[in-house]
């Protein structure tokens, strides 16, 4: 299991169209990734139930699975790139 943490600096980061590209980025790869906000922890197929966490929040990312080092490297230059 590889864990990282991001503050947003985005505005608008976890909203519908940056949320789809995520999932889209996640796809990829056979590791479960799970996102946590706060108390609350979600699949990346329901990151849409994050979406009001805005610029300056605390995100969580959980990656578990054979492919989990290079899906973490992937996510992590999506979040530095967009969110």
């Amino acid at each position: 299991m590889k864990q990282f943490s991001y503050v947003l600096t985005k505005p608008h980061a976890l909203h519908a169209r940056p949320v789809s590209n995520l999932m889209r980025e996640v796809s990829r790869f056979s590791s479960s990734v799970h996102l946590t906000h706060e108390d609350q922890m979600v699949s990346i197929r329901e990151a849409r139930a994050l979406m009001g966490a805005g610029s300056g929040s605390k995100i969580t990312v959980t990656v578990e699975g054979k492919d989990e080092e290079a899906a973490v490297a992937a996510i992590q230059n999506y979040f530095v790139a967009n969110m």
